[in-house]
């Protein structure tokens, strides 16, 4: 049984998309991924039409499925003629089934289980069409440049128009092994992440809480369905997230983790995390990362054992993944046990590895800096809060000063 949410569960663009995008690749094929995403454009753009004339449909979903493939047959058709060479088996005299059927996660993992594209292109292709992210969304995930990002997504299609040479894709083929899995698993995680620290300029939200529950319930999806213990130990990591959502705001205001009123956190999705965490065999991030968080909201004042304690922890999981924001998570936990020089070594090394004026580097940085250059350490956190056009935000990061 599923606790009360913090959020409410609705339809929303992204999910629609990924939805009608997955039941179109497997219907008609990978080979036609740049068609399918013409046709499911076109539906959206249909859709608002006679939404501004009031005529919406009873069931939206499958009228934007009927819209998107009937457009889609209709480009086929047009690529048919024009080129003798390009053939495919249409469908549409078939019988329409009522589009009711979420095949979002048996797409990602057929896509995720594919020898011949790397782990990187899998992950960006996947977030840009089943979960409806933008090059700039990720672009802050992944931390690879925009100009990358296309190149690799217009590679993966050409890639699989000539591995999978306008076959139908047979879901139920897939072969979930533990690298596939692991390969969900960072994708979901790193949607959940672009949801519970969204930045949204244009908007007061700090939680795009579509995208938690996507990843939610899509995360609940692959345990239900394989079992393993690492996805088990993501689950306890989003539990304990999107538990503490509830405290993220107060009266307006963006609290950071150590201010949080422990008293809003929802109590219910807390016992579900410290259920879900499962040790593993082998070392695992989730297993880790899990028990680092389970530490951080078990108890509310840290002494040095404690901070000590997760350093180490920090140090298990570098071990598995250097991933930058893992060391910067480490060089502030090493500047609360007194090691501030070796957190500003790892802070010059991981420098490199981000954007120009990446927001959370900053942050660390200043609050390693407040005791020992407070001069520096202010002027870091003012720059940052005059860039920023969101007011929250701007008014959080103040809070630093």
């Amino acid at each position: 049984m599923i606790p009360n949410l913090p959020f409410e569960d609705k339809i929303n663009y992204r999910t629609l998309y990924g939805k009608l995008f997955s039941v179109l690749v497997i219907r008609f094929g990978a080979t036609h991924v740049s068609e399918i995403e013409d046709a499911i454009q076109n539906s959206f753009l249909k859709y608002l039409k006679i939404r501004e004339q009031n005529n919406i449909p009873k069931n939206i979903e499958n009228w934007l499925f009927m819209v998107a493939r009937n457009d889609l047959l209709n480009i086929i058709k047009r690529k048919q003629k024009e080129d003798y060479n390009f053939s495919i088996e249409l469908t549409e005299d078939e019988k329409v089934e009522p589009y009711e059927t979420d095949l979002r996660l048996q797409t990602i993992l057929f896509i995720s289980s594919l020898n011949s594209l790397s782990t990187q292109s899998k992950i960006i292709f996947i977030l840009k069409n089943i979960f409806g992210l933008s090059m700039l969304e990720i672009r802050e995930s992944t931390l690879i440049n925009q100009e990358a990002i296309y190149k690799s997504i217009n590679r993966t299609k050409k890639k699989l128009n000539i591995d999978l040479n306008c076959q139908k894709i047979e879901i139920n083929s897939v072969t979930a092994n533990q690298n596939t899995i692991s390969i969900v698993e960072e994708i979901l995680y790193a949607v959940f992440n672009i949801g519970f620290d969204s930045f949204n300029e244009k908007s007061e939200n700090i939680v795009n809480k579509d995208l938690c529950l996507e990843s939610f319930v899509l995360t609940r999806l692959l345990y239900n369905k394989f079992n393993y213990t690492s996805t088990s130990n993501l689950l306890a990591v989003i539990y304990f997230h999107i538990s503490r959502i509830p405290a993220k705001i107060d009266n307006g205001k963006l609290i950071s983790f150590f201010n949080q009123n422990r008293d809003k956190w929802n109590k219910e999705l807390l016992t579900m995390a410290f259920h879900h965490i499962k040790k593993p065999q082998n070392s695992n991030k989730y297993y880790i990362e899990a028990i680092i968080i389970s530490k951080y909201m078990a108890k509310k004042d840290f002494n040095l054992k404690d901070w000590t304690e997760i350093s180490y922890l920090y140090e298990m999981m570098l071990e598995i993944s250097q991933s930058p924001i893992l060391r910067l998570n480490y060089s502030f936990c090493l500047s609360k046990i007194g090691k501030t020089d070796k957190a500003m070594n790892i802070l010059s090394e991981v420098q490199n590895q981000l954007p120009d004026h990446h927001l959370y580097f900053s942050l660390v940085k200043a609050i390693i800096m407040k005791e020992s250059n407070p001069k520096k350490s202010h002027d870091i956190i003012l720059t940052l809060s005059n860039k920023m056009n969101q007011k929250i935000r701007k008014e959080y990061l103040k809070s630093f000063i």
